[in-house]
């Protein structure tokens, strides 16, 4: 004879909190490792006369990270919205979440590297795929914990789902779409993946269960 509390779908699994605060450590660290590509130069290396040029030069690099800091910012935020309707992991959501932050981790290296060879497709596709296995990683961990509302709370209504799961398709199709650009405009594959947070500002289905979900903690 099963132990009923063991059959509860809430109590069941690993607490929430400790994957969340693990996953937001190593968010802050892979966007902070960005800014470390960022070069200053000693006045021994760059006189005040050469000033203007180095910034002229810096700007490319600049704008990778930016654009890498907007495009992780946006996984943060879409991570943190997924985290809201979960009630409990499991170790295959351990595992998955922890997918999403190797690929994330990875970011600041194809970022540099498409910084220092600014004009090469090469670099260009290797860093739209990167971003690309974030956004992949990112929605298998969402569809893992709402297949049959596995680990979410059960009265989220189907809708909310659907426009998350949309909304998690996004940034990997603009990926898609940024790697077969960067063949023809390296600068208009850059727009692309700095187009992919604007796809996130406005309200969206999914927010109207914001203030649904933590009702079944009674």
């Amino acid at each position: 004879m099963s132990d009923g509390s063991s059959s509860d779908p809430v109590h069941c699994g690993f607490k929430l909190d400790r994957l969340a605060a693990f996953s937001d450590g190593v968010i802050a660290i892979a966007i902070t490792i960005l800014v470390l590509g960022l070069e200053v130069p000693s006045v021994h290396e760059v006189n005040p006369s050469q000033l203007v040029n180095y910034v002229r030069e810096s700007l490319h690099p600049t704008m990778g990270y930016v654009v890498s800091f907007v495009v992780i910012g946006t996984f943060w935020l879409e991570h943190y919205a997924i985290f809201h309707f979960l009630n409990r992991a499991t170790r295959v959501l351990v595992a998955l979440n922890g997918l999403f932050l190797l690929c994330l981790t990875f970011v600041p290296f194809p970022t540099g590297l498409q910084a220092a060879y600014r004009h090469d497709e090469l670099a260009m596709v290797f860093y739209g795929f990167s971003l690309f296995l974030c956004g992949l990683s990112l929605l298998v961990v969402w569809l893992y914990a709402t297949w049959n509302h596995r680990l979410i709370h059960p009265h989220i209504a189907t809708a909310v789902l659907q426009s998350m799961t949309r909304r998690l398709m996004i940034a990997p199709a603009l990926c898609l779409i940024a790697i077969g650009c960067s063949f023809l405009s390296i600068s208009l594959a850059r727009l692309i993946l700095l187009s992919i947070p604007v796809f996130y500002i406005s309200q969206r289905t999914i927010d109207q269960g914001w203030q649904a979900a933590p009702a079944v903690d009674d």
